[in-house]
């Protein structure tokens, strides 16, 4: 059992004292205080964005999406510009995309407080406007909600924009000045929001259904009701990135693209539910922002799915058949493999989706390169000193390519953890097992089992207890996949077997799965049955198939049960009276080779 720290035990001790629970928040973070933002950012403005265009590095090696965004203030630094460019990774160009979990995805309309400091990706987009990179990722960004007066980040949220934040980083930065560049009066704005709100009329969620989607699949919800106008407006979900909430308990919305508005007339709206909706109610405002309302229903979102976009569309993904042996080869680099606990951490996570869903990844030879890159390799490394963002557990980059259509593939898939934990929450470790987290120990096994759902592609939900919630805290485990992850696992799953995309070879069924070979070669020549079942587990074979041996294992890919199969018979028993509740399967040896197949016992 390994733990990494850089604190001392007296510090932890005096800590402990004061501290109980450290929330790892959204997107699997953990906080940095606003004064360590202060201080380390070279850069601190207020803007809003304005535009967005995404381009590769210079070195071709990853997709970065340059945010134009018009200063109205600055708090700290020395430059004074109208126009900044703010970068972030991940983005789509051409028909490539990249997806970054965690990191900061701004919109254009954005508002509120970037802290920046200086960029050192290598980018080249034709401009000469001055570009930074957000400090601490997605904790970088204080977004105003100029209709409530508040303003939020992943950790923290605080109402009073100009009579409290503001104050609050004039003293961290010891200047009460802020130079004002141009013409944005928020106290003006917040006035004036009061005065029209719903002047237009009035906006009427009646009711909607189904009450239960899942995000990012085209599941379709329709929004009865009243006063929505003839023009189309904006359809908001809980932004499951966020939790639906910040801090105070302010609801938090996403947008659906607008086309994902499949319909929209003054009764009725017909929506499919975004990659980022989280549980929760949802919001319709009017075309202009002149009414909105709520629902007093909730939607609940089960499972949610990674889609890239270009802005415009929101594309599918699955993965396909990269190596030739029917899906992925990932590796590890060298201090990773060297790790002994770490590795073992990571394999055990590994697992837990390859025997369940059966997506079929394997880990192959160890890698000398080390960087995240559009290499070819599937990479799982720790960082080098800084390059992880402040704040950040783990990332995992999913790389995609489409064919003109409203498809993509997954090209490649990149895994990178921190080594260490530093800054002001120091005292947080890793934990890596076979024991569980406590205190201020961090799971790593649940950080990675949950960097590979999105690998998986599988995106956030608000669900507590599942793997793909949008967050953990020291202390906490979360390493067996719960419904909604196999749900959502096995529908990728479903995808990647049976529906080729750009002329790409299906991926199969990976060796320790539930469903090994073809499942209409097994239709053919093996069954099992009853299924679900409570004593005995029948399994009948062709003549031609001669049985060996039968293994079982759990959810969890631990072996329960082992017999024996005679080879003269076409129908064996096995008994599984003495199996919890719950999903298994089993693993049957035919000849040279192995088959498997899932199993409910009751």
């Amino acid at each position: 059992m390994k733990k990494t720290t850089l604190t001392t035990v007296l510090l932890t001790v005096c800590l402990s004292l004061t501290m109980v629970n450290t929330s790892l928040a959204q997107e699997l973070l953990y906080e940095v205080p606003l004064n360590t933002q202060v201080q380390s950012s070279s850069d601190i403005i207020e803007g809003k964005v304005i535009s967005k265009t995404s381009f590769w590095d210079d070195n071709q090696k990853n997709i970065f999406t340059v945010n134009t965004v018009e200063v109205y203030k600055i708090f700290k630094g020395q430059t004074i510009t109208q126009i900044i460019e703010v970068i972030t990774p991940g983005g789509t160009v051409g028909s490539e995309s990249e997806v970054v979990t965690p990191s900061l995805s701004l919109e254009v309309g954005d508002i509120g407080v970037f802290m920046l400091h200086n960029n050192d990706i290598a980018i080249t987009n034709g401009t000469t406007q001055n570009k930074f990179k957000p400090f601490a990722s997605s904790q970088g960004f204080y977004k105003y909600n100029l209709k409530e007066n508040t303003v939020h980040n992943p950790f923290q949220a605080k109402e009073g924009i100009t009579d409290i934040f503001y104050n609050q980083i004039r003293s961290l930065t010891n200047n009460t000045a802020i130079v004002e560049v141009s013409d944005f009066n928020v106290d003006t704005i917040l006035e004036n929001n009061t005065a029209n709100r719903n002047v237009n009329g009035t906006t009427s969620i009646t009711s909607f259904s189904p009450t239960t989607l899942n995000g990012g699949v085209k599941d379709q919800l329709t929004i009865t009701g009243a006063g929505f106008g003839a023009t189309e407006g904006t359809v908001e979900f809980r932004d499951a990135n966020a939790g639906g909430e910040d801090n105070m308990g302010t609801p938090v919305y996403f947008a659906a693209l607008s086309t994902q508005i499949i319909s929209w007339s003054n009764t009725e709206i017909v929506v499919e539910v975004p990659s980022r909706a989280g549980t929760g109610d949802i919001r319709v405002t009017t075309n202009g922002g002149g009414s909105s309302d709520v629902s007093s229903q909730t939607l609940t979102v089960f499972y949610s799915q990674i889609n890239p976009s270009n802005g415009t569309n929101a594309f599918s993904s699955q993965h396909f058949d990269t190596n030739g042996n029917g899906g992925y080869t990932w590796q590890m680099f060298t201090d990773f493999d060297a790790d002994a606990d770490a590795k073992a951490s990571f394999l055990r996570a590994f697992d837990t989706w390859v025997c369940t869903t059966g997506v079929n990844w394997e880990i192959g030879a160890v890698t000398t390169t080390d960087e995240i890159a559009a290499d070819g390799i599937n990479i799982i490394r720790f960082d080098n000193g800084t390059e992880l963002p402040e704040g950040v557990l783990g990332r995992c980059t999913s790389r995609f390519g489409s064919c003109g259509g409203f498809e993509a593939v997954v090209t490649e898939l990149d895994i990178v953890f921190n080594d260490v934990f530093t800054g002001s929450l120091s005292v947080l470790s890793w934990e890596f097992g076979p024991d569980t987290a406590t205190g201020f120990e961090v799971d790593f096994e649940s950080v990675a089992v949950h960097e590979l759902g999105h690998g998986h592609q599988l995106a956030h939900i608000i669900d507590a207890g599942e793997v793909m919630h949008y967050s953990i805290a020291n202390g906490q485990n979360s390493r067996d996949l719960g419904a909604s992850d196999l749900a959502g696992g096995t529908d990728v799953m479903d995808r990647n077997v049976a529906t080729p995309v750009c002329s790409q070879t299906l991926m199969t069924y990976s060796a320790c799965s539930t469903l090994g070979v073809d499942e209409n070669e097994i239709a053919e020549n093996i069954s099992i049955y009853p299924n679900p079942v409570k004593h005995n587990l029948n399994i009948r074979n062709a003549p031609s198939i001669e049985l060996e041996h039968a293994t079982i294992y759990d959810v969890r890919g631990r072996r329960v049960l082992s017999e024996s199969l005679s080879t003269s018979n076409t129908l064996s028993t096995i008994n599984v009276s003495e199996l919890q509740s719950g999903v298994y399967f089993i693993k049957l040896k035919v000849d040279n080779t192995t088959i498997s197949k899932k199993f409910i016992v009751e």
